[in-house]
């Protein structure tokens, strides 16, 4: 298929559903359902974990990275969003936790020069092949689709996103802080602004 096409990048919490690697720092022990239904005690410490949204925005996943991987799962109501940049709260009630979540996410974009190249491309046309099937010259057709490879030219930049969060982990319907989640996430995505057909 042959066409001009334009990226439109629409920022989202978590791009690409890329996970925050960061640290886990528990000063009070808390009860965390696990995302196999069993309550699971945190004890005080510092571990090592990622902080993900997935389900289509549905839902954050905490993970611990135990031997078990272990996994908590914090329902995003409907009508509340984990913003790209400012701040965010959610409650016990809501999220399928006996905790409140408060926190604040950061990104950034750093976006390079516009540049020009070719670069190899691919598109998928119809094909029909017929061949004799009978003595009298009788033609049979059969029509599917082939995988066709060339090149094209392409007008981009690449877009560095930095993005960071503090996540506190509350006493449900209080400010008393239980633990505290930092995590940092960065990674580049080529934007393209215009390209030829690929031919």
């Amino acid at each position: 298929m042959k066409f001009l096409m334009a990226l439109l990048l629409t920022a989202l919490f978590l791009v690409s559903c890329d996970r925050l690697e960061g640290q886990l720092n528990i000063t009070k022990e808390l009860s965390l359902v696990n995302s196999k239904g069993d309550s699971h005690l945190l004890k005080i410490g510092t571990y090592s974990a990622d902080l993900r949204e997935s389900t289509f925005g549905k839902k954050i996943v905490l993970r611990l990275k135990n031997d078990a991987d272990e996994k908590f799962n914090f329902t995003i109501p409907n009508g509340s969003k984990i913003p790209t940049n400012g701040t965010f709260k959610l409650f016990a009630n809501d999220i399928g936790q006996n905790v409140d979540l408060a926190g604040i996410v950061s990104t950034t974009y750093i976006d390079s020069e516009t540049r020009e190249a070719y670069q190899s491309c691919s598109y998928t046309e119809p094909y029909t092949v017929c061949a004799p099937t009978g003595p009298n010259g009788q033609v049979s057709c059969q029509t599917g689709m082939r995988t066709v490879y060339g090149t094209q030219w392409t007008r981009f930049f690449d877009r560095t996103t930095q993005q960071n969060i503090n996540m506190s982990i509350l006493v449900a319907n209080s400010s008393e802080e239980s633990a505290q989640f930092l995590g940092s996430a960065a990674f580049v995505q080529r934007i393209i602004v215009s390209q030829t057909a690929c031919r």
